[in-house]
């Protein structure tokens, strides 16, 4: 009797430990998909390539959102399709003459480089998992990787003028928004950022990315000085995550 009771629980430890191990190493069994809506702020140097009137001294932080969905190789490898937007401007300020050269106060040109700039990337990144005592759910990852995809600028060409409406020549107008042409390029960057699960399906995610944009526009005026630029952007944006199988 002792050692059919002995035989018995030498079985069920060490099936006990097969599933364990097969738990953990298959993980995740469940869920590979993750989908995820992510919302912050963006910022993004000079446009480089215009002519340096048309370039802008100053930007600003604009709200950066994407849809994201992610695909689970294994716990360590993580492959996603990201769609964002965002807008790109920059502001200068210019030099007027009104009429018979008479000088007049500098006046604040806004460059409207792209009204959205559209995103759509594959970003691949390696995973830093950690699990509940008992790892059996993943609870929070760490992650950090790279980015490749396209870039479409949307924008009309248009311009607008302002009146002076001051001495010595209140009807003098200038040129006080300037919209570059409609673009496309590509884009290539790295991220990193972090995600926890408050409950199994559902978590929030922080990421911090930087990114460089290449694009060729439309823009035929000033003999072609506008036709393409380059920048940097550095999306900054919080997201919640849902994951399914």
């Amino acid at each position: 009797m002792k050692a059919f009771l002995l035989t018995v629980a030498v079985i069920l430890v060490s099936t006990g430990s097969i599933f364990s191990q097969r738990s953990f190493q298959n993980f995740p069994p469940d869920y590979y998909w993750d989908l995820s809506v992510n919302y912050g702020g963006s910022e993004i140097t000079r446009p480089l390539g215009p002519a340096n009137a048309y370039q802008g001294t100053k930007t600003t932080i604009v709200p950066d959102f994407s849809v994201r969905l992610d695909y689970a190789f294994n716990p360590r490898w993580r492959m996603s399709l990201d769609i964002g937007s965002r807008k790109w401007q920059t502001t200068g300020t210019w030099n007027e003459t009104g009429e018979y050269g008479t000088p007049l106060k500098p006046q604040n040109v806004t460059f409207q480089i792209a009204k959205p700039a559209i995103t759509e990337s594959f970003l691949m990144n390696y995973v830093i998992p950690f699990y509940n005592k008992f790892q059996t759910e993943n609870k929070a990852n760490l992650y950090f990787g790279g980015m490749l995809g396209l870039v479409t600028t949307v924008n009309d060409r248009s311009s607008a003028y302002t009146r002076y409406n001051a001495q010595p020549d209140s009807n003098y107008t200038f040129l006080s928004r300037y919209d570059y042409g409609f673009g496309m390029g590509v884009s290539f960057g790295v991220q990193m950022g972090a995600n926890y699960y408050f409950l199994p399906r559902f978590a929030v995610n922080i990421e911090l990315a930087a990114r460089y944009a290449y694009v060729g526009t439309n823009d035929t005026r000033l003999m072609d000085a506008n036709q393409k630029f380059h920048l940097l952007y550095f999306p900054e944006t919080f997201g919640i995550k849902y994951r399914f199988p």
